[in-house]
């Protein structure tokens, strides 16, 4: 088949993972014998970012087409406020007239917004990575310091400096832009039941399936980084508020003879460095490249998750299953089917988190069972075969309920 990958970031024009996941997926389709092409908007990573570090070329099958307006940072304000693909439309419309027979759309807030749900002739399947859909900022975290449950949109856009934007109030549009999609795939049960409520709300209904996402294995290596020490807990991730890391050092600041590595990068980098500069169990490490990452989980101790946000998925938690490490975290939205008794840890609050840390560091002998288990449940459940299999299935029922309605409105008229 063909398909269309419709996505605002991808590498290396990318934040966060979601980029990664569709550059992952483009390639495993291509290697089972599809062919790809993805089309994304590079103003949108400039806007925040300038130009993208260097990257090396890939020859891996897949047909880039990377979008830029010459007014620059003008067009994905101008979508991120109406919700429609003003300056992008007609670089929008070539692509999508090379045909297609699938056409899945990823973080569309900043190509194209809800308007270009309708773009395009094709199976139609809509991949929920966040939750820009239901929150406009994306994260279902409000102003407050805690998870949305009753929305305040306008004051957290103003506490989180994001722009209001007025077509949210347009429901009935939005829902006819949605009702254009054959099938919505959220990647947790969490996440799904959020649109879901949106959806009865707006009086639309479009097919929704949980499928979980997936993490490519790691290079297998049984040699520790040299630049950690012998045990240690492990955080890889945003730095950033939602993501609790707040909670993380202060729990580590009690436990100081138990080392944590930190692995990531984010807009509060410089504040929680100089905030825990007084932890010498606490080592910063930034970014660290996925070839090389694997080594750290696979040596851990444990993962800790401490997210305070709602989170869609929990990749981070699935990347250490797969190297045999157990989780520690927080019920923080999608991760909690990830996260279950036999593979790690749930808990609420630093007291919490502090006795499940000198549970795992006492009994390495209970870590290593929960991980060797959360092993067997990556290879059930998180492989990219497991996915790629569920994936065409759900794409051949989207097919499908595409060919009946098309045939039913042709008997009608």
């Amino acid at each position: 088949m063909r398909f269309l990958m419709v996505t605002t970031f991808y590498p290396p024009y990318n934040f966060g993972g979601d980029g990664y996941f569709v550059q992952q997926l483009s390639r495993d389709l291509v290697k089972a014998g599809h062919e790809v092409e993805v089309v994304h908007c590079t103003n949108a990573y400039r806007i925040k970012a300038g130009e993208p570090p260097p990257s090396p070329p890939h020859d891996d099958g897949v047909r880039v087409h990377s979008l830029a307006s010459a007014l620059g940072s003008l067009s994905p304000i101008l979508t991120q406020q109406t919700g429609r693909p003003f300056l992008k439309r007609r670089a929008l419309n070539r692509v999508f007239a090379r045909g297609f027979d699938v056409i899945n759309y990823h973080n569309i807030s900043l190509i194209g917004g809800p308007a270009v749900l309708a773009m395009g002739d094709a199976t139609k399947v809509y991949t929920l990575h966040e939750h820009w859909w239901v929150c406009p900022t994306h994260v279902l975290w409000r102003y407050t310091g805690e998870l949305c449950v009753t929305p305040t949109c306008l004051r957290c856009c103003l506490a989180q400096r994001t722009p209001p934007q007025p077509w949210r109030l347009q429901e009935r549009w939005r829902a006819r832009c949605l009702a254009k999609v054959d099938a919505l795939l959220a990647p947790s049960h969490f996440t799904a039941d959020r649109h879901r409520a949106w959806m009865e709300t707006a009086d639309v209904d479009v097919p929704l399936e949980v499928l979980p996402e997936y993490a490519p294995p790691f290079v297998e290596s049984s040699e520790r980084p040299a630049d950690v020490p012998e045990r240690y807990f492990l955080y890889v991730g945003r730095l950033s508020r939602e993501k609790g890391v707040g909670t993380l050092l202060e729990a580590f600041a009690k436990r100081p003879n138990y080392p944590v590595v930190v692995i990531g990068d984010g807009p509060m980098a410089d504040e929680l460095r100089s905030s825990a500069n007084a932890n010498a169990n606490v080592q910063w490490l930034g970014r660290v490249p996925r070839e090389r990452l694997g080594a750290y989980y696979r040596h851990a101790s444990a993962l800790v998750f401490p997210s305070a946000g709602a989170e869609t998925f929990g990749l981070t938690a699935v990347e250490a299953l797969s190297c045999g490490t157990p989780v520690i975290a927080t019920a923080a939205g999608g991760i909690v089917d990830v996260v279950t008794p036999d593979v790690g840890f749930i808990f609420a609050g630093v007291d919490a988190l502090l006795s499940t840390l000198d549970r795992v560091w006492g009994n390495p002998d209970e870590a290593r069972r929960l991980g060797s288990q959360g092993r067997r449940k990556y290879l059930e459940s998180y492989t990219p075969a497991t996915y790629l299999a569920r994936y065409l299935d759900a794409v051949s029922r989207a097919a499908g309920r595409r060919r009946c309605s098309t045939e039913a409105y042709t008997k009608t008229t």
